[in-house]
């Protein structure tokens, strides 16, 4: 396969400075980025998932931020087409030499840089409820032991607690008749892919930025976002899975303080970016940068790329 245009991955943990670098490297390569995001998809969750701002937004052009409703599903199939529809534009049509993919959502980012072929499976909406329903009755314990039975590779992956990909995996599973793992296969990609992984030699640095920006978020009006989309669009599935707006949920539903809130969302955006650099490590062909050492990691990036 003759391959055009070539993809600059940013990847890594939430709070790794993912967003300057990639529009910094923008600017020197006068190119677009596609943002990488299972939360920034959604329109007005904008401050609890350090959406790029407008003046970020200006800085270079940006795509897949603000596409769906919050009470929507979006999945890294649709990811994967959307994403891939938006490179063959640049690639093809606006004759872009680079694109640059920046974001955290490890599985977007394989299912659109390493060529998994994900089918496509509609929701299975009285399945789900079923399963909801044994959660909520039996806990989400008795789903997870059901998924490390029936397919212990994606169980793996997947939290304990995250109920909705649990639900998720199990639901295709039984639709496709196979392991959810098992159901995406791999093709090649018509592009060139060079992995830029960002990551911290000391983690006490990255835990500080998570503080600094979540006391940033609580300062700049989260509580109030998330009360607003709150009282919108109820307990859907993308509020109650997204990490700094359940936490603020339990507060507004009175289960706990504002302030120990704000520490379990300390707490499980930490645990999150672990799972994150996980994730990452384990694609061979990434090449990283410490965040706390580089002094310039613009600079670092650009003579790894030698342009």
């Amino acid at each position: 396969m003759q391959k055009k245009g070539t993809v600059l991955a940013v990847v890594g943990p939430t709070c790794s400075s993912k967003t300057d670098l990639s529009i910094g490297l923008a600017k020197k390569l006068n190119c677009e980025i596609i943002a990488c995001d299972s939360r920034t998809v959604y329109k007005y969750m904008d401050i609890g998932t350090a959406k790029p701002t407008a003046e970020q937004q200006a800085a270079a052009p940006h795509h897949l931020l603000d596409i769906v409703e919050p009470d929507q599903i979006y999945t890294a199939a649709q990811f994967k087409n959307d994403a891939g529809l938006i490179l063959e534009d640049q690639f093809n049509n606006k004759q872009k030499e680079f694109a640059i993919v920046c974001g955290g959502t490890g599985f977007y980012a394989k299912a659109l840089l390493s060529g998994l072929a994900i089918p496509e499976v509609p929701p299975q909406e009285q399945l789900r409820e079923e399963l909801r329903l044994r959660a909520q009755n039996f806990g989400v314990e008795t789903l997870y032991s059901e998924l490390e039975k029936i397919d212990p590779d994606a169980a793996v992956k997947i939290g304990r607690n995250d109920l909705f990909r649990i639900v998720r995996a199990l639901e295709v599973s039984q639709y496709l008749g196979i392991p959810f793992s098992k159901a995406a296969i791999k093709k090649d990609v018509p592009f060139n892919v060079i992995w830029i992984g960002l990551t911290f030699d000391d983690r006490s640095v990255l835990k500080n930025r998570i503080i600094d920006r979540l006391d940033e978020q609580a300062k700049g009006g989260l509580e109030a976002e998330v009360r607003s989309l709150y009282q919108k669009y109820g307990p859907c599935q993308t509020l109650m899975n997204a990490v700094g707006f359940k936490e603020i949920i339990e507060y507004i539903d009175g289960k706990t303080t504002f302030e120990a809130g704000i520490e379990n969302c300390v707490k499980h955006t930490y645990q999150l970016a672990r799972k994150q650099l996980i994730f990452f490590r384990a694609i061979p062909d990434i090449v990283w940068f410490s965040v706390d050492k580089e002094k310039d990691l613009l600079e670092a990036v650009q003579k790894h790329i030698s342009f």
